[in-house]
């Protein structure tokens, strides 16, 4: 019975299942330490389990473990399908006050920001493992990685654009709101007279 339960959450999950997630569907904590010694399971982090059969997601684990954390800039460019290279590490944003204390064991650059841009323009999309990961929408994305230009190379940012002018669902207002406020509306402009 409680297999069956946890066979189901892990097709559910990709493969995937949590502590949280076993408890919230009533089984015993204790089952995913039974199969982890069995080779059942394999425990990638605390609390994340994955079905050894597939590969592991770490965009899962890190945003599980970090959940105030929100991708940014290149790493949410890659998640949107803007960009055609994996980043080298994980760009997260998090709020200003928050500082996560076993961060700098991943391959993660922190930022931070004052909680109400912090949390501006925040979505779910699916990870490469197809999980959902929180994000940064398209139009934010766009002015972050222009507001930040030293960490985002020429060549990204003219992709990113180039690919946003393509799309059949850009949201022009909500890109010259987010220029608004983050202050790069001139440049975004420029991009978009050459691409629109």
């Amino acid at each position: 019975m409680q297999g069956d339960t946890l066979n189901k959450l892990l097709r559910m999950n990709n493969g995937q299942v949590t502590r949280q997630q076993i408890e919230r569907a009533g089984l015993d904590p204790h089952l995913l330490v039974d199969l982890t010694r069995a080779g059942k399971l394999e425990r990638v982090d605390r609390g994340v389990y994955i079905n050894p059969a597939i590969f592991e997601d770490d965009m899962y684990i890190l945003q599980y473990r970090f959940s105030k954390g929100v991708y940014f800039k290149d790493i949410a460019l890659f998640l949107h399908g803007m960009i055609d290279r994996t980043p080298g590490t994980y760009e997260m944003n998090f709020p200003q006050n928050y500082h996560p204390t076993t961060i700098d064991r991943y391959p993660v650059k922190v930022y931070r920001q004052k909680l109400e841009w912090q949390e501006l323009g925040v979505e779910e999309v699916r990870s490469p493992g197809q999980h959902l990961v929180r994000v940064y929408n398209v139009e934010r994305t766009l002015c972050d990685i222009l507001r930040t230009r030293d960490a985002s190379d020429a060549e990204t940012i003219k992709q990113a654009m180039v690919a946003f002018s393509q799309m059949k669902q850009k949201d022009l207002h909500r890109l010259n709101e987010y220029a608004d406020i983050f202050k790069v509306k001139d440049k975004i402009r420029a991009y978009m007279e050459v691409l629109l």
